[in-house]
Order: structure tokens, then sequence, then C-alpha cells
């Protein structure tokens, strides 16, 4: 039987394309960064585009479309630049755009939920459907798939041929137990720093300063709980969520190893960057990604479905 194709959009290190990939998809990641290609094709083992989707267009016929346009023009993480005025912005419209060209079965985009409201958005989902789209949304909890992460996300589906919301609503019940951080990194607790693949993390000596930002529990500043799953975080170098263990008062703190990280989003244990991929880069790829735990039952879903 042939495979159906998948084309993921702004790819990323490939949280997406891995579910997808893992289901029996045949997939293509897109993105514009050499260090994203290399991490991709450490995890995905697919096919790469490099391209800056801004400037081009992918061209070819694809069953699926998925995608995670860039969400810093809507991020809460993001303070400086929000909305119309971030040159991200168009990004959005720029997934659209393929959709409407290609004309795929079925599409599925995935951003913040501080999208929803948007009237840009609006007026994208308003050209799907118009194209003949039936589309729908939910907002998710990776934790409720089997994540140690309860990062909430906004997923958008379009088919041409069937219910969005049918789609969706089996999307909705996800049937695992939830895990918490002591599930996904107890296990490296005694671990010395570079003793594994990984398990490296930057060494920021100042971080006693921001203690009025621990208190205030905002996004990021956060020292991580072992028996709940992680809040959604950035990239760790910027917001220094803190490992479990960490204890202001007494002065023993460190911000969680890019491997906790990779470990809390869901990655398979037997991934590693590429050696020649700096450490902000892992970080701000995995605050990026899309769960492959989620990915996964979003891609076995879609499978049962067509």
């Amino acid at each position: 039987m042939k495979l159906l194709k998948v084309l993921d959009l702004f790819s990323g290190m490939g949280g997406l394309s891995y579910g997808f990939k893992r289901e029996g998809f045949d997939v293509t990641g897109v993105d514009k960064f050499v260090h994203v290609e290399k991490t991709y094709r450490a995890l995905v083992g697919s096919e790469f585009i490099r391209m800056d989707l801004e400037e081009s267009s992918v061209t070819g016929d694809y069953d699926i479309i998925v995608g995670g346009p860039p969400c810093r023009p809507w991020s809460p993480v993001n303070l400086a630049r929000r909305g119309s005025s971030h040159r991200d912005y168009g990004l959005v419209g720029r997934f659209f755009d393929h959709v409407l060209v290609i004309e795929p079965q079925v599409f599925v985009m995935e951003n913040v939920p501080f999208l929803l409201g948007d009237e840009e958005f609006s007026r994208q989902l308003a050209r799907a459907t118009s194209a003949g789209y039936s589309v729908d949304h939910a907002l998710i909890r990776y934790s409720d798939y089997g994540a140690s992460t309860a990062r909430r996300r906004l997923i958008v589906v379009g088919i041409r041929d069937g219910s969005a919301s049918e789609l969706i609503n089996r999307l909705r019940v996800p049937a695992v137990r939830t895990k918490t951080v002591r599930n996904a990194i107890y296990g490296l607790r005694e671990l010395e720093k570079g003793k594994k693949k990984d398990h490296v993390w930057p060494e920021l000596r100042t971080i006693w300063k921001y203690r009025s930002k621990y208190l205030t529990g905002k996004f990021g500043w956060r020292i991580l709980k072992w028996d709940e799953p992680a809040p959604s975080f950035g990239n760790v170098m910027k917001t220094y969520t803190l490992h479990p263990d960490s204890n202001l008062d007494t002065g023993i703190y460190r911000v969680v190893s890019v491997l906790e990280v990779s470990r809390i989003m869901g990655f398979n244990h037997g991934f590693h960057f590429p050696e020649d991929v700096g450490m902000g880069h892992r970080y701000q790829m995995l605050a990026d990604s899309v769960s492959p735990v989620f990915s996964t039952s979003l891609a076995s879903i879609i499978k049962e479905f067509l």
C-alpha cells in the first residue's frame, strides 16, 4: 500500500514529524536553519528541505500538511514585540498558502492558545473553509497524552472529505496516565554533568538575583516539582527553569539540563543532539518542539480516521 505523504512546515527539530514517521507515514520536514536540519535528520531520519518559507514555497503532492508556524507574535514569554508588529506574524498565512495550493486531504496546525481570537488567524481559517475544508480546533495538554509536561497547545484540523469535529473529538479522549517530572528525570538525579550525552547545562551564577521572579511563578521562572507534570517553559537559557532539587535559600540550584528537558518533553531515550549543535540551539529547539508522545497519538488517530 502506498505510504501517505506528510509535509511538515516549520518543522523545527521534528517533534511532529517523529510521530507521523513512527506511525508509518512518508514524512518531509521543512525549515531554514542548518542546526535544525542536522537535528531533524538525527531524530526523524527523513527527507528534509532547507528553505525560508517566508520567501519560498514547497511544491509537490502531499496527502497531509502539518506544521507549527513560529509562535513568538502570540507567546506570553515574548514581552517586546507582539501581534502584527512581529516579523513572524505573517507566517501563519504562509502555512495556509501551502494548504490552499497543494490541497492535501488533511492539514494540522499547532500553535499557542493565544492565537485564538487573532483577526488574521480568523481570516486564514475562513480561507480554508471557503476552499472546502471542514475545520475545527482543540486546546490540548501534552500531559494528557503521556508527556511529563502540562504545556497547553492549540491544534487546528482541516479535512477535505470528512468532519474535522469528528477527528477532534477522538483527539480529546486520550487514555493514558499522567506522568510527572519524577517519571521523566529522577533516574538522572545523581548523574554528574557531562556523564551522559546532552546532560549539560549552563552555569548561571546569578540566579539568586531573580528570587522575586520565582516567587511569582510566572512563565518559565519556576522550580519544577517532582510529583507534578512540568508547567510550560521556554528556552531554559532565557527563563532559568530550575531542577526540582534546587533551593534558592540554601544556594543549591541549577537549571534543568538539555537531556532532562528532552525527557520531560517525551523524546526517546535513544535520541541525542548532534555534537556540533550548540547548547542554546538545543534548548530553543526543545522549547519550540511538539511533544513526540502527542504527535504519535495524533498520527495514529489520523491514520485510523483516513
